[in-house]
């Protein structure tokens, strides 16, 4: 496996679902660590199961709010540990998509579901976009992880606020490029509409 795939520790009998033995999907889990407070995650993987990608499959084991951005606010979607869904929308949380996770103290998901190849794009609107990488990989947002719009910022969350990374053409992030880790969600301030896509074909 490519040693950028580390974070996802490929794991098929620990899945929720069964993958044929003639497949040549890369399936896994990732555990997601939240701390106490606001957390800005993303789904890595792509649960083909029947519902497998919605707030109730992937957060329902927790109390947490789950908070998503429509383009002027949040909606929140509330979770409690067994019951699943208890208000707001159960939405489908596929890959390319960030949202905040608040918990009220520590706690750990397990996500499980295949890791996306090929060539993924995510599209990026004028103004904030919460997103992620489609693709499970770690590392520098420019040369790993192939995000740089011109005139754009990205955004990471510390736990407290955001720190901020200016990229332009021709010259990369003014203050060097953030590291994403796989199942970290992200915000770009976007100047115009863009794409933002990467390739990725793990050896066999």
């Amino acid at each position: 496996m490519n040693k950028n795939l580390l974070a996802l520790t490929v794991a098929a009998s620990a899945l929720a679902f069964s993958a044929s033995a003639a497949t040549s999907n890369i399936v896994g889990y990732v555990k997601l660590a939240l701390k106490k407070g606001n957390n800005l995650v993303a789904n890595p993987l792509n649960n083909t199961n029947t519902d497998g990608n919605k707030v109730g499959s992937l957060f329902g084991s927790i109390d947490c709010s789950v908070l998503r951005w429509t383009g002027s606010g949040f909606t929140t979607t509330d979770t409690v540990a067994g019951a699943g869904v208890v208000s707001g929308d159960d939405f489908s949380l596929a890959p390319g998509e960030a949202v905040f996770v608040a918990v009220s103290a520590d706690a750990s998901v397990t996500l499980v579901g295949e890791a996306l190849t090929g060539t993924q794009t995510v599209a990026i609107k004028k103004g904030n976009n919460f997103v992620a990488s489609k693709i499970p990989l770690s590392g520098a947002a420019d040369t790993v992880l192939g995000l740089g719009i011109d005139g754009s910022s990205v955004l990471t969350w510390n736990g407290k606020g955001y720190d901020s990374y200016d990229y332009v053409d021709g010259v990369g992030y003014l203050t060097g490029a953030p590291n994403i880790a796989v199942g970290q969600g992200i915000v770009v301030s976007a100047t115009a509409p863009a794409t933002w896509s990467k390739t990725f074909t793990p050896a066999p």
